[in-house]
Formats: C-alpha cells, structure tokens, sequence
C-alpha cells in the first residue's frame, strides 16, 4: 500500500470515529450515579373498639431500625437488598374521643377509628445511590414490660383475634432502579415504589420476569397499598398496607337508692370516684340516668347547689384521679372506657343514714343484663377492672319511729274526761234536787 492511499484510509476512518462519537453521548468516565432522594411513604393505622365507645386519648410511637437488616447482594437470581441509608422518622400518631368512627367498621362486632401514619424521609434528605431494594425496619413500641392486655391494649392484631399481640414489626422495602436511557448524559436512578410486609423479612426478592424493567419515579408522597408495587417480592412474604390495634375496654356504674321512712329521696348525695390506669386515658361518662347539675332543694347540702357531674375524665398513667359526682334516688352514672388493670373507689360522704354498699336487685332502678327484670349492683365498691364491667353502688337507709293507734292511746284519758265530767253533772244535778227539796220542805 502506497503511502497516498493509507493517508486517505486514515483520514476516512478518522473521519468516521468522530461522527459516531457525535452520535453517542459521552458517559463521564468511571462517573458515579447521580443520587436520587426518596419520597416520604404513608400506611394507616386502625384503632378498634368495643361497639358504642369512644377512641381513647391514647398515643403509638414508632422506631425505625436499619441495624438489624443484613444485607443480600450479588446473589443469583434475586435483586441486592442493602441496610436502608440514612435516619427516617416516624411521627407519633394519636387518638382522642373527639375523633369520628369510620361508618363502615374494619371488623365485625367493633367500631374502627383510622389515622394515617408518614414515613418521613423527606426532611433529612434520605438519597440513595445504587439500584436494588434498600430495607428498613419499622417498629411499633410497647411499654416495657408490657404484658398482654395492660392497660387494655393490644398491639399489631389480627382481625381473627383482636385480643393478641403480634411481634409489631414492618418491613419496608424501597425499590431502587437504573433509569439510565441510550441518550442520558449521566447515570440515572429512580425510585419506583414501597413494599411494606408484615413482620421481619430477611430474604431478598426475586429478580424474575415479573419485576417491572422501567420504573416510574414516584414525585408525591407514596401510600403503601398492599398489593399493587412491584411485580419482584418477597416469595412467601405477606404484603400489609396498616397496623390494626384493639382497645379492650369496659364500664364501671354506680348507683344511689334511698330506703326507709325518713329517706329523702330528692336529696342529692356526694360520692368520689378514684382511678388509676395503667395507660393514660380519657374516660367518657354516661350521664342519661342521672341529672348534669344539682339543683335547689331544702333536702340537699347548699354547698352542693349547681355543681355539675363531669362528662369526661382524664387519667394520667399510673396516677391516682378523684371525680366527683352527686346522685339523688334512683339515679346511675357509668364511666366507659376503663382498660383492663384500671383500679377504682366509689366512695360517698357521710350523711345521717345508715349506708350500705351495694344495691340489691328488689330496690334497683337498673337493668343491664339480658334477663328481664332490674338486677343487683353487687361488686366491691373498690376493685380492679379485669374483663367484665363492674356494678356498684350504695343504698341509703333512714327511718323514724312514728307513734301509731293515737286513738287507743287516748282512750284512758277520753275515759278520765267523760268520768269527770259525769262526775260533776251528778253532783250539779244532786245539787239543784237538794235545793229544791229544801225550798219545797220550808214551803
């Protein structure tokens, strides 16, 4: 070849080189992926309740936890799951008795109340680098040496059985994918979705036909829906979208009946209640068997005159709480929300009657049960609320003795009376017969 016809061959393949290289963008050399920020995720929390009661004013906290996931990377036929970067955070989320019922319940013989729960990774700017499945655990906490049922609540339940615990751990997985495009000028990353499973998953997702090639970035705030994320799961992992927690709770009535003669029974009688929860609560009180104030009455201490019966009662853990009531005759006041292990004291202030605790059946005012007829208010007037709710009360007793038979009584007097007045006619009447012998005798 002479050297005319290699100049031109090299120039042609110079010439060449440069227009494919105009065609293909230049990836910087040895460049890392451009890191992509996640969006904050939510999931819902369901509180249920014995039908007819009110939330409770109770709280749930959360711990989100990387320490523990151990990583699965370069194995065959799943996709890489790292430890979840950064720090997350999970905002406590509260419920209260002024919060509305869902009209449809979530379970069946129980009301549901529903919040939603953020998982924030916006706020401390959580980024991730790579592609593949970044794993955090979320923790639902309870109280340190929580016992079932304490303070009648019951953490992460099945809707089967509201009445036990689960180990309240989620796992969050973070779907990571290469976006990168034949035309890209940088190597690309999006998230594409949140898988939320219940428990603590340790295994990685298959990296099957099934799992989506392209992603679509997630922009807003991402609902975790049990179901709908990416085709590459967990083989065998249940995929969940919320907590379901039960508050087991009951009811402590007490009554007033008035026995006996000299009983009052308009009066209005001064009775304490003292509670101690395990928990901090708010109680409802049912005040449809009893009056909201005390009214005027020449019965009724003066000092007691327009105080009211309170509606609602706030318990703070563990801390003795005293409420005070005023009940007449015949009336009842129920406090609703008492989780299990709460203690109480009915106590009343001493009036001029014999008091006795308990009301028996033939004098209650009260039917709460499925038999027909008033029943009796026999639980100790203290005690601990266990799984049942509790009946008390008093019964206020006063009699006089009235003298009876007035007109027997009278008789020996009538008797007297009638003798001493006949006593006097028969000597006014001898008299005047002796006065008129005499005048007739001196005739």
């Amino acid at each position: 070849m002479n050297g005319k016809i290699f100049k031109t061959l090299s120039a042609m393949l110079i010439t060449a080189t440069m227009a494919a290289t105009a065609m293909v963008p230049a990836l910087a050399d040895g460049a890392n992926y451009t890191q992509v920020a996640a969006q904050d995720a939510t999931f819902t929390k369901y509180l249920l309740v014995d039908e007819g009661r009110k939330a409770p004013t109770l709280s749930f906290t959360y711990t989100v936890n990387t320490s523990e996931v151990e990583p699965i990377v370069n194995t065959d036929g799943k996709i890489n799951v790292y430890r979840g970067v950064g720090a997350p955070t999970v905002a406590p989320v509260g419920f209260a008795p002024t919060d509305t019922k869902l009209e449809t319940t979530k379970v069946s013989g129980y009301d549901t109340y529903q919040k939603t729960i953020t998982v924030d990774f916006q706020s401390t700017n959580i980024m991730f680098s790579e592609p593949g499945v970044y794993r955090y655990y979320i923790i639902e906490n309870k109280p340190e040496e929580y016992h079932e049922g304490d303070g009648g609540i019951h953490y992460d339940v099945a809707t089967t059985d509201v009445k036990v615990s689960g180990d309240c751990y989620r796992t969050l997985d973070v779907y990571v994918e290469d976006n990168t495009t034949a035309t890209s000028t940088t190597k690309n990353l999006v998230v594409t979705g949140y898988v939320l499973y219940d428990g603590k998953i340790t295994a990685a997702p298959a990296d099957t036909a099934t799992a989506q090639s392209t992603g679509t970035a997630i922009i807003d705030t991402k609902a975790i829906v049990a179901g709908d994320k990416n085709g590459a799961e967990v083989t065998g992992a249940e995929k969940v979208a919320e907590y379901y927690n039960y508050y087991e709770s009951y009811s402590l009535t007490f009554g007033k009946e008035v026995t006996g003669n000299q009983g009052s029974r308009d009066k209005y009688f001064k009775i304490s209640v003292t509670l101690n929860s395990p928990s901090a609560a708010t109680y409802t009180v049912d005040l449809s068997r009893a009056d909201t104030a005390v009214p005027s009455n020449t019965a009724t201490d003066s000092t007691y005159v327009g105080l009211t019966n309170p509606t609602t009662i706030q318990v703070p853990k563990t801390t003795d709480t005293t409420v005070v009531f005023y009940l007449q005759d015949g009336q009842y006041i129920t406090i609703n929300g008492l989780g299990v292990g709460t203690t109480y004291a009915v106590t009343e202030t001493e009036e001029d009657y014999t008091s006795t605790a308990g009301i028996s059946a033939d004098i209650s005012s009260l039917d709460y049960d499925e038999h027909e007829g008033n029943d009796a208010l026999s639980a100790n007037t203290s005690g601990t609320i266990a799984h049942s709710n509790a009946y008390t009360g008093y019964t206020n007793s006063k009699n006089g003795i009235v003298p009876t038979g007035i007109l027997i009584s009278a008789t020996p007097i009538i008797i007297v009376s009638v003798v001493v007045v006949a006593g006097i006619a028969f000597f006014a009447v001898r008299s005047a017969k002796r006065k008129a012998e005499e005048a007739d005798a001196e005739d």
